[in-house]
């Protein structure tokens, strides 16, 4: 079995959390969700090959870094193609200046729902949970029990869906169809802030209530 390392790094200025799957066996990494803090990144690499840069969505503060990472290791870029409109809009006026984000590049490959990928021997299923934003996805490493979400469900609360693209219907059916699809045990790492369980977010989350 591959010796699997999952590391998180906070990037600042929004504590977005860019996550780093490592292969030990392989020194082949993937990075999920480099928005900014590339110095920090790029340390938490260290001298593992990149060889798959994820995207949840297509907000700045989860893709303001693709472009460098793409430039440093060639490796291709993966997101769903409904966020892709996400790439040439920055949101607020200066946050791709208040992040250091540089634009994002167009996507090597298009994710789509029930999509099982194996990069750097690790097996990857995806989500599709469309409502903080239309090409929303979560990636499931059944191997770990660890769902990554992105800004789909947080600790205590959820994504908003006041951005473009963004409904509060969808997310509804997105987060129903989450809780029922995996393990209630299931570790989730969230697109900011702490980690969290789907157990833990079933008995204490104020947003999951009257969902089912």
């Amino acid at each position: 079995m591959e010796k699997l390392k999952i590391e998180t790094i906070p990037t600042k200025p929004i504590d977005e959390n860019c996550t780093v799957i490592k292969n030990e066996d392989t020194k082949e990494a993937i990075v999920i969700d480099p928005g900014s803090d590339v110095e920090n990144i790029l340390e938490t690499i260290g001298d593992f090959k990149v060889v798959a840069i994820l995207a949840t969505h297509g907000h700045y503060d989860h893709v303001g870094q693709v472009a460098t990472l793409k430039e440093r290791y060639n490796a291709p870029f993966y997101m769903h193609k409904e966020d892709e409109f996400l790439l040439n809009n920055e949101l607020f006026p200066g946050f791709s200046i208040y992040l250091n984000a540089k634009k994002p590049p167009k996507p090597d490959v298009y994710i789509k729902d029930g999509d099982k990928l194996s990069i750097a021997n690790v097996d990857i299923e995806i989500i599709h949970t469309p409502g903080h934003t239309p090409g929303g996805c979560c990636f499931y490493l059944p191997s770990q029990n660890t769902l990554i979400a992105g800004d789909t469900l947080f600790k205590g609360g959820v994504g908003r869906t006041d951005l473009p693209g963004g409904s509060w219907e969808e997310l509804s059916k997105s987060l129903k169809k989450i809780f029922s699809t995996f393990p209630k045990d299931t570790h989730v790492i969230c697109g900011h802030y702490q980690d969290t369980s789907l157990e833990h977010e079933l008995k204490f989350n104020p947003f999951l209530r009257g969902l089912w």
